[in-house]
């Protein structure tokens, strides 16, 4: 079932300002909630100006909500960012970029997980690629928005564990013992401290669920930011890859953190290609932060550095180059 905003019908000519956006929900059958999932697309005038992500933190992006959908079929761009313990719309920033270029984006928010969520968390790297193929579904199936899909031009964005997502739509499978001791030693993931803090190990995860197929034939296409987990993917899911991925880094050589390193993506396929933006941060891929979103960050306990962007370059500036490379390779995939 699709609970989504009624969209009003009005001229063909498309808005010269910020893009349409509004929300829809979407059931799951392996999750005891509905997804939320923000669409941005290329709208006509009309609807109500909002600032989608905005918090005391995060600067919104601007949309309008409900505005009418342009006339036409528009390829279809499927992002899914973050971590386990992201805030939802993290993304609008390439959304809202990405409707300006002509395609239509579905992001599919996962939950946001606590202390108490602990015992979830492990199933949250199954799931996730699930979700975005239930959402793609959901949309082909809607008589509204199935209208204005190209289904032969579908691509899928993530970022961190939301890249690993995309890797598995691609045709990637995890190695379920490679993945079991990516805390040991010095191969620490980025969640290994939150595991250990909350119970939670490795070890005990569903393999068979782990290691499941989630190959999605509709991808034509995939770009993964930062995966997470990218060196328990079995060699040979890899080289079985029959659509084109780019792998991209954020950060030079020396400074990408160990778990996010997916340099070792590139040699596995000819499909995949493997790219690093040098002067960006893995906290480029983050919304724009206010200025006072460090200080709030640093008097909740949070972790500040999310809002520094190091000696690189403005983040904006990471979102303008980060935006042009995706754009630029799904209209090279996916022609018209």
């Amino acid at each position: 079932m699709v609970v989504l905003a009624t969209l009003a019908h009005g001229p063909s000519a498309m808005a010269s300002g910020p893009p349409g956006v509004t929300v829809m929900a979407v059931s799951t059958p392996d999750r005891g909630r509905a997804l939320s999932v923000t669409l941005w697309y290329p709208a006509q005038p009309g609807g109500t100006p909002i600032l989608v992500g905005d918090n005391a933190v995060f600067a919104g992006v601007e949309g309008l909500r409900n505005a009418p959908i342009a006339d036409g079929e528009f390829p279809i761009v499927l992002i899914s960012h973050g971590g386990l313990r992201s805030a939802s719309d993290l993304s609008g920033w390439l959304g809202a970029r990405l409707a300006d270029q002509g395609f239509l984006v579905a992001a599919v928010h996962g939950p946001k997980l606590g202390p108490d969520d602990a015992d979830e968390a492990l199933a949250e790297i199954w799931r996730r690629p699930t979700d975005l193929s239930t959402a793609l579904t959901a949309l082909a199936e809607d008589p509204v928005w199935s209208k204005h899909m190209n289904l032969e031009r579908i691509a899928a964005v993530g970022f961190f564990l939301g890249g690993t997502s995309v890797l598995s739509l691609a045709g990637g499978r995890l190695n379920v013992d490679d993945l079991m001791r990516s805390c040991d030693g010095d191969r620490h993931g980025l969640d290994c401290v939150w595991f250990a803090a909350n119970g939670v190990d490795l070890r005990t995860v569903d393999a068979r669920s782990l290691a499941r197929s989630n190959l999605d034939p509709r991808i034509n296409a995939a770009i993964a930011v930062d995966p997470e987990y990218s060196t328990s993917f079995s060699a040979e899911s890899l080289a079985g890859i029959a659509i084109p991925v780019e792998v991209i880094n954020l950060g030079h050589p020396d400074t990408i953190p160990p778990a996010l390193n997916a340099s070792g993506l590139g040699s596995a396929s000819p499909q995949i290609a493997y790219t690093t933006l040098p002067d960006a941060t893995r906290f480029s891929a983050f919304s724009l932060c206010k200025p006072q979103g460090a200080a709030i960050l640093a008097e909740d306990g949070g972790d500040d550095a999310i809002c520094r962007d190091g000696a690189g370059e403005s983040r904006e500036h990471a979102h303008q180059n980060l935006a042009a490379l995706i754009a630029a390779r799904l209209k090279e995939w996916l022609p018209k």
